[in-house]
């Protein structure tokens, strides 16, 4: 029955005219819509949550603060994340072509969410039974970077698909709005912005952000000039930065980098022979990464500009800040420091540990050979260079900032300061001759005072020296004989005022040999005094101003000049800088005074030695900066070696820099203030010299020879009336005819001695009897300071006792047989 039902009227009905088949499809609408009713409700809370995102911030990334040197080359980076913004403009075309053809190939054909990728993810997850595939495009990677998606969803316990969700609709979103603010070229500027924001942003692994960052840090170069096996080495990354970065794991970033091939080539951006040629390249890296905390400088500079402008402000970045440092110098001063000590550590028979064996994960502090330079404008205080040991890395100690050691034999000029302070003058004599130790105490309580200021092995005694003599060869007990006759306490106040801090509260003679600890940056200051007047800067300053994001300046370092300070007269200031100068003249430098570059050094330079060869200093100047290098260990009084003098451990890595800074600070004189005059004076006596001034030496071809003893002194105008040498010709007054007529307080010491007074001169020749033989009267002055060396007219009768007549006498011929002839 019902067949002839079916084919009734012998027709068939049509499919559209059943019945059931409207109902099945009323109900698989009906299914649709509630699925998509119940779709859209689950849905629902996602997208509410994207439009809480501010997408006014999507480009709001961390920018870091940069350093620049005086001459505005960067220095350093102050950040959280190491990142480094470009333009899109500045990406070679096929690291975007590498970007896309392994992140999201659809990418300028989506509106933020590849509907064809999210169905063939499904289908192959599905087929997988798990998660192989994912479909996130660029522009959902932006969201989750921008915002912090994989936090939120932690924080919320929500699982990988919800924040998918999220994503999704935050990126439809972007799109939107960036469609809206870069309208051109039909949407391809709004796309090329969303790709720019992309590649500053993200994660490329080793700590590097952003497409520069890493660029930089992988192989050394800027993005545009890129090569395009590395633009593929640094797309790998991407999908796993810690795991594939080239510096952890070259193999397996070459593994990840032949894929982004693969997919280039399935893209058509590269050939076939092009593949296969990349394909075979190792991975070579050559990172010169965008720097921060490598240095003590870098944490100095930082340190400084949180202070000034506040954590909160610094932590969003964006400031420019300008130093004083010279790029050059420090990085020379660096260098230099590193490979002397390394030298120092390569000297057979060192004992000590060497750097190379520290072990960082011991958490011990090394125990090494240290050092320290520090360079500042001598008139102002701004750091040039400023090292502050041997490896941060290692240890973020900073010698500088914070390590305090003996000065040893660099101290000596405080005390002939203070001497010519109180009325004494270079030339005045003091005695180079043994000494009891235990008028020192220093190193033993017995024996004769060691003389380690001279710095070689066999040091000699000289006598009767003047005070330049003195300080120019280092001497240890003439120097600490004219420290006790001016008095501990008057040396220790210009200790102080010059900067020094002694830290021990009793005055003991050790002081004067440098047996208190001093800072490097103390040291150095109290020596720019001697080229700047006297002046000596207050501080030192690091940053001369910095600048904000919008340009606008939030500091500015003070006035310079206002910052220094008087610490002796100026007059002084250039003696000692007079004497300083014969330091590497023909004192215990004269041996390497050829180093310094120029024909004539400007400047001056004294090294500094203790007494257990634990610390090693050089202090000096060239007119215009002041330099200090310190070697030594930071705790402790163990000798470097035996005979580690100044100028083996520190004065190599002094001359380095200073020769460095010649090319932006040379050197320059220092000129003489009003109130002194030059003065020739006698190296013997100290005295005033005559034209008798001489000692003779035997010469092995000539005989008996002369040399002056004469030199040209630099003495106060009120004071050059000194009297003359009473060594080569009597001078002066005895001590008893001083005490019988003035007192025991006229008298500098107990000791029989000549005072070095002026004698008087007669206003007018004196003439004793008659002169029949028109005899000539002699002038006691050198022959360079008499107008006329012999002048004719009556004698003027001194009885000087003149020494040297017999012992050097002139060898003559004897005369001829003498013939009398008769007329």
């Amino acid at each position: 029955m019902a067949k002839r039902e079916r084919f009734k009227d012998g027709k068939k009905k049509r499919l559209y005219q059943r019945k059931g088949l409207w109902i099945f499809l009323a109900i698989c609408v009906l299914a649709g819509l509630g699925g998509l009713w119940w779709a859209d409700q689950k849905l629902e809370p996602f997208r509410e949550r994207s439009l809480t995102y501010d997408l006014e911030r999507i480009d709001d990334v961390e920018e870091p603060s940069l350093i620049f040197d005086r001459k505005g080359k960067e220095l350093g980076r102050i950040f959280v994340e190491n990142r480094s913004l470009v333009g899109i403009e500045e990406v070679p075309e096929i690291f975007i072509q590498a970007l896309l053809a392994q992140e999201d190939q659809r990418f300028f054909d989506h509106e933020g969410v590849d509907w064809i990728g999210v169905m063939r993810a499904v289908y192959l997850n599905l087929k997988a039974r798990e998660v192989t595939q994912g479909a996130s495009t660029i522009t959902m990677q932006l969201a989750r970077n921008a915002f912090d998606l994989q936090s939120e969803a932690r924080e919320r316990g929500e699982g990988g698909m919800d924040r998918k969700m999220v994503e999704a609709f935050l990126a439809l979103r972007i799109e939107k709005w960036m469609m809206s603010q870069f309208p051109g070229e039909e949407g391809m500027e709004a796309k090329m912005k969303i790709l720019e924001f992309y590649l500053n942003r993200i994660p490329f692994g080793s700590g590097f952000y952003g497409i520069r960052s890493a660029s930089l840090g992988y192989y050394g170069k800027e993005p545009k000039d890129l090569t395009v096996e590395e633009c593929a080495s640094i797309v790998a990354c991407v999908k796993n930065p810690t795991a594939l970065s080239p510096l952890r794991s070259p193999e397996d970033n070459k593994k990840a980098r032949d894929h982004v091939l693969n997919r280039m080539l399935e893209e058509g951006t590269v050939t076939d022979s092009e593949w296969a040629r990349l394909r075979a390249l190792p991975v070579k890296v050559n990172p010169k990464p965008l720097r921060r905390g490598t240095s003590h400088l870098y944490e100095k500079v930082a340190g400084i500009a949180r202070d000034r402008v506040g954590l909160e402000a610094m932590s969003r970045g964006g400031f420019k800040i300008y130093t004083t440092i010279d790029s050059e110098v420090q990085e020379r001063a660096q260098e230099s420091l590193t490979s002397h000590l390394a030298r120092i550590e390569s000297t057979g028979g060192y004992g000590h540990p060497l750097h190379g064996d520290y072990n960082k994960a011991s958490g011990k502090p090394p125990a090494y050979l240290q050092g320290g330079v520090l360079m500042v404008d001598s008139a102002t205080g701004a750091v040039l260079a400023h090292v502050g040991g041997r490896d941060f890395v290692h240890s973020q100690f900073d010698i500088v900032e914070s390590g305090r050691r003996p000065l040893g034999t660099a101290f000596l000029p405080v005390i002939y300061t203070a001497a010519l302070e109180n009325d004494w003058h270079p030339s005045t004599a003091v005695r180079d001759e043994p000494m009891d130790n235990r008028a020192v105490m220093i190193g033993g309580r017995e024996g004769i005072l060691g003389e380690w200021g001279m710095e070689i092995a066999q040091p000699r005694y000289e006598g009767r020296i003047t005070c330049r003599r003195a300080l120019a060869a280092s001497k240890i007990a003439a120097s600490v004989r004219l420290g006790k006759d001016l008095g501990l306490e008057k040396v220790d106040a210009q200790s102080r005022t010059m900067g020094l801090r002694p830290a021990s509260e009793k005055l003991l003679t050790r002081l004067l040999l440098g047996w208190e600890p001093a800072a490097l940056a103390e040291a150095v200051l109290a020596y720019s005094a001697f080229s700047n007047g006297g002046m000596r800067p207050r501080a030192r300053y690091y940053i001369e101003r910095i600048d904000n994001a919008e340009e606008k300046t939030v500091y500015q370092a003070a006035a310079k000049q206002s910052a220094a300070e008087q610490v002796c007269s100026a007059t002084t200031a250039y003696q000692m800088h007079s004497m300083l100068q014969d330091v590497t003249k023909s004192g215990n430098l004269a041996a390497q005074g050829s180093q310094l570059g120029g024909e004539e050094f400007p400047g001056a330079v004294k090294t500094g030695s203790t007494h257990n060869f634990s610390d090693g200093w050089c202090l000096g100047y060239n007119g215009r900066v002041s330099l200090g290098v310190w070697v030594g260990f930071i705790d402790g009084n163990t000798p470097i070696f035996e005979g580690a003098f100044g100028k083996q451990l520190a004065f190599p890595i002094w001359v380095d820099t200073i020769n460095a800074a010649s090319s932006n600070f040379s050197g320059q004189e220092v000129a003489m203030p009003e109130g002194l005059e030059p003065v020739s004076i006698c190296s013997r006596s100290g005295l005033m010299a005559t034209r008798y001034c001489y000692d003779t030496e035997e010469h092995p071809e000539h005989g008996v020879t002369f040399r002056t003893t004469a030199y040209r002194e630099i003495l106060r105008a009120d004071r050059a009336q000194l009297g003359y040498c009473d060594v080569h010709g009597q001078g002066g007054v005895a001590v008893e005819e001083v005490l019988a007529n003035y007192g025991p307080e006229s008298v500098a010491s107990a000791q029989r001695q000549r005072l070095a007074v002026s004698p008087i001169r007669p206003k007018a020749p004196a003439l004793i009897g008659s002169d029949p033989y028109n005899a000539i009267t002699l002038s006691l002055a050198p022959e360079e300071e008499s107008a006329d060396s012999l002048t004719l007219g009556p004698m003027l009768l001194l009885d000087y006792g003149v020494r040297g007549e017999e012992e050097a006498s002139l060898r003559l011929p004897p005369p001829e047989k003498l013939k009398l002839v008769t007329e």
